[in-house]
């Protein structure tokens, strides 16, 4: 192919990629527009049976999955002409998957003396969870006919529906069944919309599906990026995708493709392995808001859910950046590991200049922020939050070596930490939650952060040495203790409510970015590498309005 075909190419992935970012983000809006309505009119306690509910479910959404949605993302954008005999194979998987997911959520919710009435709760949770799975195959669909964008107009789809049936039911009165109902409603439109804008490429006589994957190195790559952005909602799925992103050769007791495009079973024996991360990842993220039932109540799970969503949404935009620089990882991975030291140290610079100004400056405001967003009646968890935040400078930095690791085709050395992790969280909760509640919840997150890191940094270390973490840590907290200071200085005289928060907010960034810029930590390699990350068309809509006059 032509260096101008795959540039085109390129760019037509890149704005896909884009799209799907915008629909990603604004479907995230929405949840967490719904999430603020059922904390406001549910309150504490019976939202707190919501999140419960909704934790736990999602802890099953390994076996709702298995990692079949991945491997039918990979084979139908490498032969698209087997889509039909693949989706029938795949759609047989998912029902048998979901027959064992339907007995097991709610089987096990009853063996733990859940009452009747949470029984209920998980079983409309578990409906909606095996209704989105099956959407994600209709996207998958889309993705890989280029129309990435369509897909991301799906998950707006669902997230509308969810907020008005949301809306709707508070409004009749359904109490703690609101937000079950609503994230049914959501998953039956997502699915909906999915499968309608997939016709095309599936209904009988339809012709092959238009693959993204050109025999180029560099389109190829980027298409492995746009795929990982449509997983990154999900952990599970993240995990699976990034394995399979990775290119690592299959196990000699794979069946081959003639075999299980035909064969539910042997499609779900190819997809195992991937699920095998999403297990320790699910147990990571979710068990500390149902240890928090078991150990706390439901009112602490309340408390607990309604921070631990600021940290979930702040989260996305590590998954944005990475989906991004993902392929430049993937090309850099195969020339001398250098190429990969400059990429961490310039990443974890980037990374830590966000997320420690982010971290101070919701500390700072914690209180405040959580007053005006939730109300009154969740003050008590701002203290949570102040401690939760200071788990994303690692859990950003996490996601970064994740990836690096899986460009090296390295991804066993990452289930290994993640195993360890989920074991150090699960034990470390189990200690905290009894003496600090919540406040233990939110250590145990940013201590099990740490712990993750910690060990992926120095597996990355054993072949990438010179990384830099201390030299480029050592700028943002300066700026940050310097933001800090000057926020602490305005407080008296600052006026309360949500004028206050942002005056105080606007005084705090000014602070830190001045900070950061006498200190040269923000310089031209910083500015490359964010419009590396703009879409193209952005980036030629900012040379066409550079410098119009001569000099």
């Amino acid at each position: 192919m032509s260096g101008d075909g795959a540039s085109s190419t390129s760019h037509t992935v890149a704005r896909g990629t884009a799209r799907l970012l915008t629909g990603l983000f604004a479907g995230k809006a929405l949840d967490f527009a719904l999430y603020l309505v059922l904390a406001r009119g549910l309150g504490v306690e019976q939202f707190g049976r919501h999140m419960f509910g909704l934790s736990f479910t999602l802890l099953f959404s390994v076996i709702a999955d298995l990692g079949v949605c991945t491997v039918f993302a990979r084979e139908a954008a490498r032969a698209p002409h087997a889509v039909p005999a693949l989706l029938r194979t795949a759609l047989l998987a998912k029902l048998a998957l979901a027959s064992a997911t339907l007995i097991v959520a709610p089987g096990i919710a009853a063996l733990t003396g859940a009452p009747l009435a949470t029984l209920g709760l998980i079983g409309v949770f578990t409906m909606g969870m095996l209704i989105n799975s099956a959407a994600v195959m209709f996207e998958c669909l889309l993705k890989a006919s280029g129309r990435a964008g369509v897909a991301g107009l799906s998950i707006v789809a669902q997230g509308m529906t969810a907020l008005a049936a949301g809306v709707l039911m508070l409004g009749l009165g359904a109490g703690v069944m609101t937000g079950a109902l609503a994230y049914l409603a959501g998953s039956i439109m997502h699915l909906a919309t999915a499968l309608a804008w997939s016709w095309p490429l599936w209904h009988p006589g339809a012709a092959a599906p238009r693959a993204v994957l050109p025999e180029t190195e560099g389109s190829r790559d980027d298409a492995v990026a746009a795929a990982l952005v449509v997983e990154a909602s999900d952990d599970v799925a993240l995990a699976a995708t990034v394995a399979t992103a990775t290119g690592a050769p299959r196990s000699h007791a794979a069946a081959p493709f003639s075999e299980w495009v035909t064969s539910p079973f042997a499609l779900m024996r190819e997809s195992a392995p991937l699920a095998l991360s999403g297990v320790f990842i699910a147990i990571y993220f979710r068990m500390d808001s149902v240890l928090l039932n078991v150990l706390e109540g439901p009112a602490a799970v309340g408390l607990y859910g309604s921070v631990y969503r600021f940290f979930e949404a702040l989260v996305l935009v590590s998954a944005a950046y990475r989906s991004v620089l993902f392929p430049i990882m993937a090309r850099s991975a195969d020339g001398p590991p250098e190429a990969l030291g400059v990429l961490c140290r310039k990443s974890f610079r980037v990374q830590l200049i966000f997320t420690v100004g982010v971290a101070v400056l919701v500390t700072v405001e914690s209180r405040r922020i959580v007053e005006v967003l939730l109300g009154p009646a969740y003050a008590d968890a701002a203290p949570a939050l102040a401690i939760l935040m200071w788990a994303l400078p690692a859990a950003f930095m996490l996601d970064t070596l994740l990836h690096l690791l899986a460009a090296q085709r390295r991804q066993i050395h990452t289930a290994r930490a993640v195993a360890i992790t989920a074991a150090f969280n699960v034990a470390l909760n189990l200690i905290l939650i009894p003496r600090w509640s919540i406040l233990g919840a939110a250590a145990a997150t940013v201590a099990s952060e740490l712990v993750c890191f910690a060990l992926m940094f120095a597996t990355f270390r054993r072949t990438v040495p010179g990384t830099g973490l201390a030299r480029a840590i050592r700028a943002p907290l300066a700026a940050g203790i310097a933001a800090a200071l000057a926020m602490a200085a305005l407080a008296p005289v600052s006026p309360g409510g949500a004028s206050g928060m942002v005056i105080s907010g606007c005084v705090g960034v000014f602070v830190y970015v001045v900070t950061l810029v006498l200190m040269g930590a923000v310089g031209r390699a910083d500015a490359d590498l964010v419009r590396a990350m703009l879409p193209p068309a952005l980036t030629r809509r900012s040379a066409r309005s550079g410098p119009t006059r001569s000099p």
